[in-house]
């Protein structure tokens, strides 16, 4: 009890100082400071850290090099985010939310980012203004209100885009809601999202910040746990992809309409997403669209020759359905099913082949 009233007196004080802070070296310090303080009061389940943040790895490989103006990585305790300082926007932002992330702390205000490096520009809070086009969090407020702290760090400006107000408010907020609802139904909500589609259309004369055509989303679901979040994806993990219009006349759409899968978001991005997880895994969840059919991805198959008397031939244990056959003649329609020792564990699917003269093929099937 005494280690709690003391950290939460710190934050409190902190705080107080926080408002007043008018240097970039005292709000860095600052900012660290309530990090400190603040984690410590926490509930144990909610997903405040920096190790929660990006668990689905880095899609741009961006990083911290402060010379690195299009993909500068930050990691904060509220979330990820790889800023481009000659867009003046996140290219995304990614986070962990349980139902414990959600509290009553209520609405920030837009702050200025003097956390950014000293080259580049800090986009301020009205240079929006007039432009038409909402200030638009990646990582929302709503997804932050656990302590006053946490929700001040999504209202830096490298969190934040132009969005039309018919999406913000609109179809974007909706979507912001049901991951709120998906967690609270005992879930843990990975998530990833961004801008897209820059041309040459900025909010104003002064060319301060560019507008994406589209916005898009990641969210992977997965039951809640005490480990990483990532030990609990399987090929049957929900995904749910979205690419939305950045336009006019959309605020009454449902987010339903947008559905992509991630392997189109690849291609739309350039991004390779989900690089922490199993290869085989990554490509049955990048292939699929939420609400149909699972998609059937071919698991990779390796062969290894082992000291020049057997061939082993192994592929993921999660690959369930698949069947293994093989062929003399690679342009043979007639493929039987290998019918020798097959072995397992948790995680491959091995057979041992004996090496003989002449050619032999092999293939994974699905019914």
């Amino acid at each position: 009890m005494l280690k709690d009233n003391i950290a939460n007196c710190a934050i409190l004080i902190v705080r107080s100082l926080n408002r007043n802070a008018t240097n970039k070296m005292t709000k860095s310090w600052l900012t660290a400071s309530v990090l400190l303080f603040a984690i410590n009061v926490f509930s144990a389940h909610a997903k405040i850290g920096t190790e929660f943040q990006m668990q689905l790895g880095n899609p741009s490989n961006a990083t911290s090099d402060t010379n690195n103006h299009s993909h500068y990585l930050i990691q904060r305790a509220a979330e990820a985010l790889d800023y481009n300082d000659n867009l003046r926007e996140p290219n995304w932002a990614s986070w962990d939310l349980t139902t414990d992330d959600v509290g009553s702390s209520g609405r920030g205000n837009f702050l200025l980012d003097t956390n950014l490096p000293s080259s580049f520009y800090e986009v301020k809070p009205t240079d929006y203004s007039g432009s038409g086009y909402d200030r638009g969090h990646m990582c929302p407020s709503g997804d932050r209100t656990v302590s006053v702290e946490v929700n001040d760090l999504v209202f830096f400006m490298s969190n934040i885009i132009p969005q039309t107000p018919d999406n913000n408010q609109g179809v974007w907020a909706n979507l912001e809601t049901y991951c709120r609802t998906i967690a609270s139904q005992g879930n843990e909500v990975l998530i990833t999202c961004g801008p897209s589609g820059f041309g040459t259309n900025q909010i104003n004369a002064a060319g301060l910040v560019y507008i994406p055509s589209n916005v898009w989303k990641i969210i992977v679901i997965v039951t809640n746990g005490t480990d990483m979040a990532t030990n609990r994806i399987t090929t049957a993990t929900r995904v749910i992809a979205v690419n939305i219009p950045n336009i006019a006349g959309i605020r009454s759409a449902p987010w339903t309409n947008y559905l992509v899968s991630v392997n189109q978001l690849q291609t739309i991005t350039g991004y390779t997403f989900f690089s922490s997880l199993s290869p085989y895994t990554a490509a049955v969840l990048r292939a699929k669209v939420d609400g149909q059919p699972m998609p059937v991805v071919s698991p990779p198959l390796s062969g290894i020759v082992s000291n020049g008397t057997n061939l082993s031939l192994s592929w993921p244990s999660g690959a369930s359905g698949f069947s293994l056959q093989q062929t003399t003649n690679l342009g043979s329609t007639n493929w039987t099913a290998y019918t020798g020792n097959i072995s397992s564990n948790a995680s491959t699917v091995t057979v041992t082949i004996p090496v003989s003269t002449g050619n032999k093929f092999f293939r994974l099937v699905h019914p």
